[in-house]
């Protein structure tokens, strides 16, 4: 470093001065240069307002017919490349006569002071065999710029010139004309469009023609003309006039059928002046007067004549006559009900036979019928194909009458004449150019003196010979030898011998206490830590979760007096400090958890999720003194702990497993073992927190046992509490809840 800083320090004199030359020297060039200008014009493609040339008319509304299309990255391309064609800019050239101007045809002469002296030394001018043409079209190429914006269906149209005014009259010019050559190129296609449709309207016209001759041809021939209201067939209207015939017939041969029973059965029984039809005959009812007082008579004699007397003899044979007269009218009528049946049945039967003749020969002319309905088909799909081209035809003559053929470029904002030129920046490139100068130089003379650096005499590479011997350092903690090796890269001949070096080891550590946990065999061993047991713990429990997904560890004490809430907290915290992501869930159905001893709040928690009346951006916290989250337990639940859905519950512990790397769940024995059989067991690890002060149950000294059930595949350990010193007690509850912590040490 000393040769580097020497180097910079003899050759800054002339570093400096050369680094501000090249800048003046630039600064005299950008002054022989006349100073350029810009304009823009912004430009935005809309979607086109397209019709289909065979789309039905009535489907689309009365207004302009713009179809809102998705313009892609290709339909933008095509315009920036369009903008930039050679026909567009020759038009341009030659409305503004770009061609007598010095910055477009070079053969006229310089254009500022800096071109007239490359021209003196042979560099610019025109080149030979160049056309006038080529020259203003290759100027004119040179200064247009015509970009896109990403993901945006914005052009800009930017034109450089010597001439401010000149510059933005190009770039409207170009806006312009290529807007008014998209307007005719659309009136253009709608005049193609026009003669395309109007021959194919004389071609439908004929054919349509053609094919509805051919039908009314063809049912003449096979005697299918239609008719009626509803346009159809004869035989098709036969066949349903039969059929409602044939429908009355059945109905009327059944009714006398049953009238014709009807009597034969009350005739037989001696009841038939009874029936309907023989109380209508006027005949049979005066009979029955005359019979009725015939027997009056009878009954009134009979008090005072014998039956012997020729007055009741009469009188008898006049009863015995009408009574006989009267069964022969009533057999007639029953006679003449079982002829209307007959009658009747007859109508049917000949009803019947004529529908089987129709339907006979409907089945007989089935295939003319098919060839009938296909030509009609046809016809109908060249008259709606007709129609269809003739509302497009009209559709499009207004659009010509009214010139209202939507364009597809838009002029956002036209472009203006700058007062300030877009170069050359004198000032500004000039300095860039002497910081940049000087930057170079002083990398090459850092370069040069680094590569022209000598090794110093004695130099040579480390070997094992060259170690030193250094006593093991021994963590107190972990019982582990740091080994710290010091080994010196110069000759020995270049520096007297010396003894080896020790370096002394720490004061004996203190004699460490029995493990807060216990483990097994297979289990990794938790990384060493100055902060405690917690930090070890916690260490063990990041070392087993895997990749993709949280890793869920619930935390209670052995009975339900022991209360886990402090080791809890202290095991989130240092899962925090590891560089993961811990949450820390509060699980207490009754609502008496450690939200009011760790100061969260308590008006939403993970009962109130469970229950639907609160959302996770609701109860999820931040743990005071860390950076972990704590959900609070909430409202009490207002049923039975039984009727939480475990279905659930186990969606939002799944939720929470792909947020979070670690999910500590912490509640009092009892409810946590509930929650461990409800979700079957659903956890990683399992933290049982012991007094030391008592033994552990029968049931918990298992390591395949926790909370009394027996468990497989996970970690079961068992935390044994550490008695704490008051004024240890003072300092771990002030850091759990760091905002009462004055309170705390008043206490």
């Amino acid at each position: 470093m000393s040769t580097v800083f020497g180097a910079l320090k003899s050759k800054s004199r002339w570093l400096v001065p050369l680094s501000i030359a090249l800048g003046g020297v630039t600064f005299g060039v950008l002054t022989m240069m006349a100073p350029r200008y810009q304009s823009e014009v912004e430009l935005a493609i809309v979607a086109k307002g397209a019709s289909s040339t065979f789309s039905d008319p009535r489907s689309q509304s009365s207004g302009p017919d713009l179809v809102t299309t998705r313009m892609d990255k290709e339909a933008i391309n095509t315009h920036v490349r369009a903008l930039q064609s050679p026909d567009l800019m020759q038009q341009i050239a030659n409305d503004l006569k770009l061609n007598e101007r010095r910055e477009f045809n070079s053969a006229l002469g310089p254009v500022d002071q800096l071109d007239a002296a490359l021209r003196m030394i042979g560099i610019g001018g025109p080149r030979s065999g160049e056309s006038e043409r080529d020259r203003v079209m290759s100027a004119f190429r040179s200064r247009l710029e015509v970009y896109t914006a990403k993901e945006s269906r914005f052009i800009g149209v930017r034109m450089t010139s010597l001439d401010p005014a000149l510059a933005a009259k190009i770039a409207n010019a170009l806006a312009e004309n290529y807007r008014s050559s998209l307007a005719e190129q659309g009136v253009t296609e709608i005049d193609d469009l026009q003669t395309v449709l109007k021959a194919k309207i004389d071609k439908l016209s004929a054919e349509v023609a053609n094919a509805e001759t051919e039908i009314d041809r063809y049912r003449g021939k096979i005697d299918g003309f239609r008719g009626g209201s509803q346009n159809t067939g004869l035989n098709e209207q036969q066949m349903s006039d039969l059929t409602a015939e044939l429908t009355r017939a059945k109905t009327a041969r059944g009714e006398a059928e049953a009238r014709a029973a009807s009597a034969r059965e009350m005739m037989k029984a001696g009841a038939a002046d009874a029936l309907a039809d023989v109380q209508k005959s006027p005949l049979i009812q005066n009979l029955v007067q005359q019979r009725v007082r015939i027997e009056r008579q009878i009954s009134e004699l009979s008090a005072t004549l014998l039956p012997g007397h020729p007055r009741m003899r009469q009188l008898n044979a006049d009863l015995a006559g009408l009574k006989l007269q009267i069964n022969s009218e009533i057999g007639k009528i029953v006679a003449s009900l079982e002829k209307e049946a007959k009658v009747a049945q007859g109508r049917e039967t000949s009803i019947a036979q004529s529908l089987a003749d129709i339907k006979a020969r409907v089945v007989t002319n089935a295939p003319e019928e098919a060839q009938l309905r296909q030509l009609e088909a046809n016809a109908k799909a060249k008259r709606t194909e007709l129609e269809n081209i003739q509302a497009q035809l009209e559709a499009n003559r207004k659009k010509l009458d009214a010139r209202a053929q939507p364009v597809e470029a838009q002029i956002i904002s036209k472009a203006q004449a700058e007062s300030v030129p877009i170069f050359p920046k004198k000032v500004q490139l000039s300095s860039l150019v002497a910081f940049a100068s000087f930057m170079f130089g002083t990398a090459w003379i850092v370069m040069g003196a680094l590569f022209q650096t000598v090794p110093p005499q004695g130099y040579r590479k480390r070997n094992a010979s060259d170690r030193r011997n250094v006593e093991p350092v021994l963590n107190a903690r972990s019982e582990e030898p740091l080994i710290t090796e010091i080994v010196e890269e110069v000759d020995e001949a270049a520096i007297p011998e010396t003894p080896p070096i020790s370096i002394p080891g720490p004061a004996p550590a203190p004699e460490l206490a029995a493990p807060i946990f216990e483990m097994s065999e297979n289990d990794p061993p938790p990384a060493a830590s100055n902060d405690g047991d917690m930090e070890a713990l916690a260490e063990r429990i990041k070392v087993r979760r895997t990749a993709g997904g949280g890793y869920r560890t619930l935390i209670t004490g052995e009975t339900d007096e022991i209360v886990p809430y402090d080791e809890a907290v202290e095991l989130v915290k240092a899962l925090a400090k590891l560089g993961t992501q811990p949450i820390l869930v509060d699980w207490s159905p009754s609502g008496e958890g450690l939200a009011r001893e760790a100061g969260l709040d308590m008006n939403a928690g993970f009962n109130d999720l469970l229950v639907g009346t609160a959302g996770f951006d609701e109860i999820i916290q931040r743990l005071p003194g860390s950076n972990a989250h704590v959900v609070a337990s909430g409202h009490a639940f207002s049923g039975d702990e039984s009727e939480i859905e475990v279905d659930r519950l186990n969606l939002v512990l799944d939720a929470l497993d792909e947020a979070y790397d670690h999910i500590v769940v912490v509640g009092r024995h009892d409810e946590a073992k509930r929650l461990f059989e409800g979700i079957e067991g659903r956890f990683d690890a399992g933290i049982a927190v012991a007094s030391a002060r008592r033994s552990a149950p029968e049931t918990e000294v298992r390591e395949s046992t926790f909370l009394g059930f027996e468990v497989a595949e996970i970690d079961v350990i068992r935390y044994e509490r550490q008695e704490v010193a008051p004024a240890r007690l003072v300092q771990r509850l002030a850091r759990v809840m760091p905002q009462h912590a004055p309170m705390v040490r008043q206490a």
